[in-house]
């Protein structure tokens, strides 16, 4: 399996002057916790691709593959997802953002789930939102799915709490070379939409839009530290 490390912004929601990957947590930067995590699942670091951007130089010290999203500026995540294109002849590969910790145990979760592409949802949202301050969940998004787990709906906004049943975690895995079919969707989107639009659109935007063209998008609950 082939790991993609999102980390071409800034964490500027956060008042951080350097990439949001690197940012410490305990005295460890987040990049390496990840790392660290995937270790544990067999994954090596040459199997890693790191996604750079906003001060790149700053991930020299890394031993792993790296690419730099040139266009970080005026792009979003799906756009970095594109930069990693070379890996659509890959038949698993896993987007992770660098700015998500997770257990390990929800990496083997989604290998072992044998679908086609699998986007974990974090159940306990709502602790979360409050632990952080944020009683108006004003950032949720939309996250539904059917009685087999099948994403119906994805990122747009809430109208009620109630109907939401999970989050979006920042962790898609694509299996059977599935990472290729979103890589063609994006290029579409891309030919098809304002250059703007298509490197503006997020991860659940495009997912969403996904499920909407059809494709079969499968989730799983996850409960452990995020």
């Amino acid at each position: 399996m082939k790991v993609i490390i999102l980390s071409a912004g800034m964490g500027s929601r956060l008042n951080y002057e350097l990439p949001k990957s690197l940012i410490d947590i305990d005295g460890r930067k987040m990049l390496d916790i990840i790392i660290e995590q995937l270790n544990l699942t067999g994954v090596v670091n040459n199997d890693i691709t790191l996604i750079t951007g906003y001060k790149d130089y700053l991930f020299s010290e890394y031993n792993i593959n790296k690419i730099q999203n040139k266009k970080f500026k005026i792009s979003n995540q799906v756009h970095s997802i594109y930069c990693a294109e070379s890996l659509t002849t890959e038949k698993d590969v896993l987007v992770i953002y660098g700015d998500v910790l997770f257990e390990y145990s929800i990496i083997m979760d989604l290998i072992n789930s044998q679908n086609d592409i699998v986007v974990p949802s974090f159940v306990n949202f709502k602790e979360l939102w409050n632990q952080r301050g944020d009683i108006d969940y004003k950032d949720l998004e939309s996250f539904s799915v059917d009685d087999e787990g099948k994403i119906l709906d994805i990122g747009n906004n809430v109208n009620d709490i109630d109907d939401v049943q999970g989050q979006f975690m920042g962790i898609v895995y694509f299996g059977n070379y599935k990472f290729s079919e979103f890589i063609n969707y994006y290029k579409d989107l891309l030919s098809s939409s304002s250059t703007n639009k298509g490197l503006k659109i997020e991860t659940t935007t495009f997912l969403n839009y996904l499920v909407n063209n059809g494709v079969n998008i499968q989730s799983i609950n996850y409960e452990g530290y995020f």
